[in-house]
Protein backbone atom coordinates (compact mmCIF):
# COMPACT_ATOMS: atom_id res chain seq x y z
CA UNK A 1 0.00 0.00 0.00
CA UNK A 2 2.50 2.23 0.97
CA UNK A 3 4.63 1.43 -1.95
CA UNK A 4 1.98 2.84 -4.33
CA UNK A 5 1.69 6.00 -2.37
CA UNK A 6 5.34 6.69 -2.68
CA UNK A 7 5.41 5.75 -6.38
CA UNK A 8 2.81 7.96 -7.02
CA UNK A 9 4.35 10.95 -4.97
CA UNK A 10 7.31 10.27 -7.00
CA UNK A 11 5.59 10.61 -10.52
CA UNK A 12 3.53 13.56 -9.76
CA UNK A 13 6.68 15.20 -9.06
CA UNK A 14 8.33 14.27 -11.73
CA UNK A 15 5.38 15.56 -14.19
CA UNK A 16 5.33 18.51 -12.28
CA UNK A 17 8.93 18.94 -12.79
CA UNK A 18 8.48 18.05 -16.55
CA UNK A 19 5.59 20.35 -17.43
CA UNK A 20 7.42 23.09 -15.53
CA UNK A 21 10.61 23.03 -17.29
CA UNK A 22 8.86 23.06 -20.67
CA UNK A 23 6.59 26.05 -19.63
CA UNK A 24 8.18 28.81 -21.63
CA UNK A 25 10.02 31.46 -19.31
CA UNK A 26 7.56 34.07 -19.73
CA UNK A 27 4.37 31.95 -18.41
CA UNK A 28 6.83 30.52 -15.90
CA UNK A 29 7.57 33.44 -14.28
CA UNK A 30 4.26 34.85 -14.06
CA UNK A 31 3.37 31.50 -12.79
CA UNK A 32 6.20 31.68 -10.06
CA UNK A 33 5.18 35.45 -8.88
CA UNK A 34 1.19 34.59 -8.95
CA UNK A 35 2.59 31.76 -6.14
CA UNK A 36 4.96 34.18 -4.25
CA UNK A 37 2.31 36.26 -4.16
CA UNK A 38 -0.64 33.86 -2.80
CA UNK A 39 1.79 32.70 0.11
CA UNK A 40 2.95 36.33 0.74
CA UNK A 41 -0.81 37.63 1.22
CA UNK A 42 -2.38 34.38 2.43
CA UNK A 43 0.41 35.15 5.55
CA UNK A 44 2.27 31.81 5.02
CA UNK A 45 4.92 30.20 6.90
CA UNK A 46 8.08 31.71 5.88
CA UNK A 47 9.53 28.63 4.48
CA UNK A 48 6.64 28.97 1.90
CA UNK A 49 7.73 32.21 1.34
CA UNK A 50 11.06 31.92 0.79
CA UNK A 51 10.30 28.88 -1.58
CA UNK A 52 7.88 31.09 -3.02
CA UNK A 53 10.71 33.53 -3.64
CA UNK A 54 13.87 30.88 -4.68
CA UNK A 55 11.22 29.61 -7.63
CA UNK A 56 10.69 33.03 -8.77
CA UNK A 57 14.22 34.13 -8.70
CA UNK A 58 15.17 30.92 -10.75
CA UNK A 59 12.52 31.74 -13.20
CA UNK A 60 14.05 35.37 -13.95
CA UNK A 61 17.45 34.16 -13.91
CA UNK A 62 16.33 31.79 -16.77
CA UNK A 63 14.03 34.51 -18.72
CA UNK A 64 16.85 35.53 -21.01
CA UNK A 65 20.20 37.04 -22.10
CA UNK A 66 23.77 35.35 -21.06
CA UNK A 67 25.74 35.89 -18.09
CA UNK A 68 28.03 38.04 -19.95
CA UNK A 69 25.66 40.19 -21.51
CA UNK A 70 25.90 44.43 -20.20
CA UNK A 71 21.59 44.17 -19.96
CA UNK A 72 21.51 41.17 -17.61
CA UNK A 73 24.32 42.82 -15.16
CA UNK A 74 23.54 45.90 -12.92
CA UNK A 75 25.25 49.46 -13.64
CA UNK A 76 28.63 49.40 -11.73
CA UNK A 77 28.55 51.74 -8.79
CA UNK A 78 31.50 54.35 -8.78
CA UNK A 79 33.55 54.09 -6.29
CA UNK A 80 33.77 56.00 -3.07
CA UNK A 81 36.37 58.24 -3.52
CA UNK A 82 38.08 61.00 -1.77
CA UNK A 83 36.43 64.67 -2.19
CA UNK A 84 39.12 66.65 -3.81
CA UNK A 85 37.98 70.01 -2.72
Amino acid sequence: MWQVVIVGLIVLAAATYAAWALLPAALRLGVARRLAAMARRADGPAWLVRFADAIAGSALRRLGGCSDCGAVQAAPTPPKGRDKT
